[in-house]
């Protein structure tokens, strides 16, 4: 039967407590939830990444974008059907524990947090890239540090705040496209039909060929073009936070449909039309690029201005959802008991200072190579991790729906269209992508993606059996709910059982139902 985005999800609601919930306020409105997830769609992959990319593969660019925002689609009915089932502050780190278990659980929750963190460098440098624009003679590292700065510091008050900024600067970013996109069409239109003096035309998308480079460098570009889309499950992580989760999250995840095929479809084919798409680079916005050539003052530096909130909303968005997964493998005892803190307002302080450390580490990184080199061996570092993540959505939706289809949990309205085959396309898809990164020659980086790969891998194994043993010994940290002084005691992990009766497949997985 078609969704009803108002209907209730069927059957009664699943009894799973997960601790990594507790500490948490209802904070976050429908329209927020909407627009964070417009802002998790929208950062630096669009505003800066696509130049270098459309440099390489040519307006064909347009058909990478088409093929990954299809499995992007799925993933996010994959995720939203879980979240419709139980919104949590863990996210698919919750879900992964739920339904396969607690070491799949821990290597999810720590590969995304290191994806999280290392894309957060990458976003502080693409801001400090935007800086330069104005202050060219600035180092680079010195606007990236003031910015880690305030996000972190606003971030540290309260989850209203950080909803109050995501909403507005995903606001500016939404108008300044609309008006970008019109203005483009606006002057396609002019050259071709009215012959006005501008090199803008639809002819500007196969004078040089439409793809540039042959079709192979399509499959190459797929690394940008899958960064292009991180972040955009971060609505899944705010569902937890979310006043009225069953109604905003069905709401926000169909959305994306259309924020893909008007914003990131829409850019790239006016971009291809305003110039030759050999003109733009990774070295500054595609945007103040194509404004930039039409020698009207100020409008280049108006987009400057939009791109670096938008990059202010990346870094925003990714210490968000960094920080709360982080706090959720610390309630059960899959990281070190400070990051399990929250704060009296409800914020996971103990994570968020972390998460700020490695960001000095970050920016150190941006003073040693530059923040636009230093943007680009993120991109290659953090792309695999980002595939990890959704791959462990489509495996845990795998686990959802069988448990569904045996009759130990009701089902919900909104579902994953062709599941569970389209589960095994997407799933076929990403481990082939996932490779062809690690192992990609023609990338002077792409020895970054396979180290990385390898070394998460085997420091997650590594780091479950530690944390196992640990809790084993000393029991989960007590976690204290926000503005009150009552804690949620450490539960003993060979006393704990998932408290809906799913059983996890792994062995020596230890689940916890947050009693």
């Amino acid at each position: 039967m078609p969704f009803d985005p108002k209907a209730p999800a069927t059957g009664p609601m699943p009894t799973y407590q997960d601790r990594g919930d507790q500490g948490y306020k209802k904070s976050l409105g429908n329209f927020q939830i909407q627009m964070i997830g417009i802002g998790g769609a929208i950062g630096v992959g669009l505003f800066l990444g696509i130049g270098g990319r459309l440099a390489t593969a040519g307006p064909a660019l347009v058909l990478s974008y088409l093929v990954v925002s299809v499995v992007v689609y799925l993933l996010m009915r994959a995720l939203g059907e879980l979240v419709i089932h139980r919104p949590t502050t863990g996210a698919w780190v919750s879900y992964a524990r739920e339904f396969v278990g607690d070491r799949f659980a821990f290597m999810t929750g720590w590969i995304y947090v290191a994806l999280s963190a290392v894309a957060g460098v990458g976003e502080i440098a693409a801001l400090a890239v935007y800086v330069q624009f104005w202050w060219p003679e600035i180092p680079g590292w010195i606007p990236s540090l003031v910015a880690a700065m305030v996000i972190v510091g606003c971030n540290l008050l309260s989850v209203k705040l950080y909803g109050f900024i995501e909403t507005w600067a995903a606001l500016i970013k939404v108008v300044a496209i609309l008006l970008f996109l019109a203005a483009g069409i606006i002057l396609v239109v002019a050259g071709d039909v009215f012959n006005a003096p501008t090199v803008a035309s639809v002819s500007n998308m196969w004078s040089g060929g439409f793809a540039t480079h042959g079709v192979l460098v399509l499959v190459v570009v797929m690394t940008g073009v899958v960064f292009s889309f991180s972040a955009i499950e971060i609505v899944g992580v705010s569902a937890g936070e979310a006043k009225d989760p069953e109604k905003s999250m069905p709401k926000a995840i169909n959305s994306v449909v259309l924020r893909i095929a008007l914003f990131y479809i829409g850019s790239i084919l006016v971009l291809s039309m305003l110039l030759p798409t050999d003109e733009y680079s990774g070295k500054e916005s595609p945007f103040v690029t194509a404004l930039s050539s039409l020698h009207i003052p100020a409008l280049a530096g108006i987009m400057n201005f939009v791109v670096l909130t938008a990059a202010v909303s990346g870094v925003n968005a990714t210490l968000y959802a960094c920080v709360r997964l982080l706090r959720n493998l610390a309630a059960h005892g899959q990281a070190p008991g400070v990051m399990s803190k929250v704060s009296g307002r409800g914020v996971p302080s103990g994570a968020l200072l972390c998460i700020f450390g490695f960001d000095l580490v970050g920016i150190v990184l941006i003073y040693l190579l530059g923040a636009a080199d230093a943007f680009e061996v993120v991109l290659s570092a953090c792309s695999v991790f980002i595939l990890f993540g959704w791959i462990s959505i489509f495996v845990s939706h795998l686990g959802y729906r069988r448990q569904v289809s045996r009759g130990l949990l009701p089902g919900v309205h909104f579902k994953m269209p062709g599941a569970p085959v389209t589960n095994w396309v997407c799933l076929v898809f990403l481990t082939v992508l996932s490779l062809y990164i690690m192992f990609d020659f023609s990338n002077p980086h792409w020895y970054f993606s396979l180290l990385a790969g390898v070394l998460i891998l085997v420091a997650t194994n590594i780091g479950y059996e530690f944390s196992k043993r640990h809790v084993a010994r000393n029991g989960l940290p007590e976690l204290h709910s926000a503005g009150s002084e009552d804690s949620v005691p450490a539960v003993d992990p060979d006393d704990a059982t998932a408290s809906h009766g799913a059983q996890a497949p792994d062995a020596e997985s230890t689940p916890t139902d947050g009693r």
